[in-house]
């Protein structure tokens, strides 16, 4: 899941494509080195049934690592405590509906899409606008056929199935509280630049996941990330910014430490001038494309 703004992780997982800069050499997995180093992959959180099999970089990334990262444990996101605050946080209180929160033309834009969607709008009615948002855009995926679980999905299986580490860069808390929030100060901004990320879904998918696949980040900065930033610059700063900055004094321990790890973010995490790849370069790491044939070192072996 890639152009819907403010979707992702977790329910249907937030869904968001890359921003590094683009090569002839490029990959959507890039080395970090530091006195030691690991292998980072830019994910799409759900995907299409014909995006599989990945690109064979990530399946080399898998096998020369040891622990697998994740943005979250995607397994807590089914545990009680998180059902229940979606249940507290996603919903109105009582006596309160959406359409107290919006003004008259984003209900009607909200009511028009929902239609074309097919989704009831008493359904909606009581929800609060981020759970809305994440409803009307779970719809619009699986009419573009992005039904199945993404990149952080597959792996997350495969290192439950294999034995292998996993870890957190943050809690399945943190993250559902994240989703749940965005849009309360401004409901009718967020939900109008929801609105305008699944009119570009349609269009871009597919253009969007082969720029992917060859490792186009310039492209996928430009026509997803940017206009998204600009749409709604306080969602941005709370999805990425702010959780960059948090995440970033992790990655610095495992650029500097003997362990092998593979870790695997929504890969809009990666790029642009808020990007992780940027920051880690100006911290002093080595920062470039992967590729299983050039692996420098020896340290993947």
């Amino acid at each position: 899941m890639f152009a819907v703004r403010k979707v992702l992780v977790g329910t249907l997982a937030l869904l968001w494509l890359a921003a590094a800069s683009a090569s002839a050499e490029g990959s959507p997995v890039w080395e970090v080195r530091g006195e030691g180093g690991f292998l980072i992959g830019g994910t799409i959180h759900m995907l299409r049934p014909r995006d599989f099999p990945l690109p064979e970089v990530f399946e080399h990334a898998y096998d020369v690592t040891d622990t697998v990262v994740l943005e979250t444990d995607l397994g807590a996101l089914v545990e009680p405590e998180i059902q229940r605050l979606m249940a507290e946080r996603g919903f109105q209180r009582r006596g309160r509906t959406l359409a107290d929160d919006l003004k008259p033309d984003t209900w009607e834009r909200l009511t028009e899409l929902a239609e074309e969607l097919g989704i009831g709008i008493a359904l909606l009615e009581g929800m609060r606008p981020a759970f809305a948002g994440l409803t009307l855009a779970r719809a619009m995926l699986e009419r573009l056929g992005v039904t199945e679980m993404g990149i952080d999905g597959y792996f997350y299986h495969r290192a439950r199935a294999d034995g292998r580490p996993l870890v957190g860069l943050e809690s399945a808390r943190e993250q559902m509280l994240l989703l749940l929030t965005l849009g309360d100060d401004d409901p009718d901004g967020f939900l109008d630049a929801n609105f305008d990320d699944l009119e570009r879904a349609t269009a871009l998918i597919d253009d969007a996941i082969d720029a992917w696949r060859r490792g186009d980040f310039e492209l996928l900065h430009e026509r997803v990330i940017e206009p998204s930033r600009l749409d709604d610059p306080v969602s941005y700063r709370r999805l990425f910014v702010e959780r960059n900055a948090a995440w970033l004094p992790t990655l610095e321990i495992f650029a500097d430490s003997d362990e092998r790890e593979f870790v695997l973010v929504g890969a809009g995490h990666l790029g642009g001038d808020d990007g992780l790849l940027a920051a880690l370069s100006a911290a002093g790491y080595e920062v470039q494309p992967w590729h299983r044939e050039t692996e420098s070192g020896g340290a993947y072996e």
